[in-house]
């Protein structure tokens, strides 16, 4: 009995210790996760809706802003041309119409432009069926410009095509004094059916909104949901204040009202704002089934913990029980005193041969691992050179010119002192640095001459395509500066962002380097190969405006030494006179 006794009151204390040791750390550590990561969910969705709503109000105030710049440079040389003191009269030079002939057609998306004197009088340019909605919107734009003294943006819609249409007038006035001349235009806002329509995804709804709170155009919304946003406290709060603002509201629906979360980021050039919404439910989805699937897992360990403290109490007790008397043994003197070697004391030698049986498979296990490591690695360079190879196969005149320009930018890198590390990372940057122009029709890669102006803007698109097709892989996020900024210029005077100096990343500014390199050293379409010698006085006498002069010291010094010597594209005839700088290496 006393024996029976003792194994009783082991076993359960054996049996709570490992349950409470597997059971309540688990529990709260399942509890704290569960509160953390549903507050780290919802606030990574209030994150992601905000940073889209002041993306899509960012890219629409980059566009009006560039465009109110261009008509302010318009208006400034008109006043500062030669001519009489009096605008009106000044407005009548026969120069004024071939300015403007001239303008219109260099700003595609210019659907009307005037220019007029206080009085609204002076020369316009529009089509003769201008629709009377868009001249009501060009009126009231320079009657608000008027009264205000400032700027005045509206909005309206060609009706016959429902394209977004912006009327703009502006005063421009000298150093001192009055605003004496006004320059008004009609704008195309392609750029927001593009980006609304790349944002309106699934459940999340783009609209924008004008300084009173209105709804002036939706990517897909009907009525009612148009006139609960516009009733809403999210824009109420905009209209009281234009801040960057997130709300909850309701929107009814064909099944009821649904509980919507908003957030309206304002567009500073024309006051309006860019509401993006997103029900509820589906913003917090991912954290209700992360609450649920951490319960559910909770429960399931718990109970697994019950059973195996169980079976563990019940197998482990009667070894331990003889392992405290054989120790009061030994304490007595009794040192010769040994476990019985029966079947349960050998059970536990079985265990712990397991063990180590157990860490022989692991230890193999992580050899095998380590070797599938080695080959996905290997696997992804080789994708990315295959990549890098069918973006280069899209222009039959750039075979290779990724792998050139990478091992071109390593090359230099090398010679700036750089880390093994930052060389490596740069060489896949490189490899893909034109991935963007996949986004770029094959009639404009593919043109067997120099690109119309047109043509030259949407190939400028291909860096920030790039970035954008680069931004949802987490392993090649390093690369994206590569990607996006390898056409910027030290002096400032590059694309897409207009960086300058050391604004723009190091391995960005040695891209830059070895993209013209290889580009003056390729035959092209418009253009033959120059060989190695001009090519680097071309890039020398680029030093300090279009690239950083230590990048260009790094390249000369490499250049010097023969490194380059197989990293460039067909070997070209010798030039025979100085050249400027080849289209092909602006693009």
């Amino acid at each position: 009995m006393k024996s029976i006794v003792r194994r009783l009151r082991l076993r359960p204390l054996v049996f709570l210790l490992l349950l409470g040791a597997g059971a309540v750390p688990l529990a709260i550590a399942t509890g704290l996760l569960i509160h953390q990561n549903r507050e780290l969910l919802e606030t990574e969705e209030k994150r992601y809706l905000t940073e889209s709503a002041q993306s899509l109000s960012r890219e629409l105030h980059d566009y009006l802003a560039g465009t109110r710049g261009r008509l302010e440079q318009l208006g400034a040389s008109i006043l500062a041309f030669p001519g009489p003191e009096a605008i009106d009269q000044r407005l009548r030079e026969p120069w004024i119409g071939d300015l403007l002939g001239r303008f219109v057609p260099a700003n595609p998306n210019l659907l009307a432009l005037g220019l007029l004197d206080a009085s609204g009088e002076g020369p316009r340019m529009a089509p003769t069926d201008l629709p009377p909605a868009l001249t009501e919107a060009l009126d009231a734009a320079f009657a608000g410009a008027v009264g205000a003294g400032g700027r005045d943006w509206r909005f309206a819609f060609l009706e016959s095509t429902n394209e977004p249409v912006a009327a703009i007038a502006l005063p421009i006035a000298e150093a001192e004094g009055p605003a004496r001349l006004y320059v008004h235009a009609l704008v195309r806002l392609r750029l927001i059916e593009a980006v609304f329509e790349r944002e309106a995804q699934g459940s999340v709804g783009v609209f924008l909104i004008d300084r009173e709170g209105r709804l002036i155009w939706s990517e897909g919304a009907d009525e009612r949901t148009e006139a609960a946003i516009a009733g809403s406290n999210l824009v109420r709060d905009f209209v009281r204040k234009p801040l960057h603002l997130t709300a909850e509201y309701t929107v009814p629906t064909e099944t009821g009202p649904v509980a919507m979360l908003g957030q309206v980021s304002p567009v500073e050039e024309s006051g309006w704002g860019v509401v993006v919404h997103k029900p509820v439910a589906a913003a917090f989805e991912a954290a209700r089934r992360m609450v649920w699937s951490a319960v559910i897992a909770t429960v399931l360990l718990l109970a697994l913990a019950l059973v195996l403290a169980l079976v563990a109490s019940r197998w482990i007790g009667e070894p331990i029980h003889r392992l405290i008397a054989t120790t009061h043994e030994i304490a007595t003197g009794n040192f010769g005193k040994r476990l019985p070697e029966n079947r349960r004391v050998a059970e536990i030698a079985e265990l712990a041969a397991d063990f180590n049986r157990m860490s022989g498979y692991v230890e193999d296990y992580v050899g095998k691992l380590q070797h599938a490591a080695r080959q996905n690695r290997e696997l992804f360079i080789s994708s990315i050179r295959a990549f890098a190879a069918a973006i280069d196969a899209k222009d039959p005149y750039t075979r290779g010119h990724s792998e050139r320009v990478a091992e071109i930018s390593r090359t230099i890198a090398r010679h700036l002192g750089q880390s093994e590390e930052l060389q490596q990372k740069l060489w896949i940057g490189a490899l893909l640095h034109d991935i963007g122009k996949i986004g770029i029709e094959d009639r404009i890669l593919r043109k067997g001459g120099v690109l119309t102006a047109e043509e030259f803007e949407m190939m400028k698109t291909h860096p920030t395509v790039g970035a954008e097709i680069l931004g949802p892989i987490e392993q090649l996020r390093e690369m994206i500066p590569i990607v996006r900024w390898h056409h910027e210029n030290w002096n400032g005077r590059g694309y897409p962002d207009g960086l300058r100096g050391e604004a723009i990343p190091l391995m960005a500014r040695i891209v830059a380097v070895a993209d013209c390199f290889d580009a003056v050293t390729t035959n092209r379409p418009y253009q033959k190969a120059y060989d190695k010698r001009h090519a680097a006085e071309i890039i020398t006498k680029l030093a300090g405006s279009r690239f950083d002069a230590k990048i260009v010291t790094a390249f000369l010094r490499a250049h010097e030494m023969g490194d380059l010597e197989k990293l460039v594209g067909e070997s070209p005839a010798a030039a025979a006179i100085e050249v400027e700088l080849p289209v092909a290496a602006n693009i």
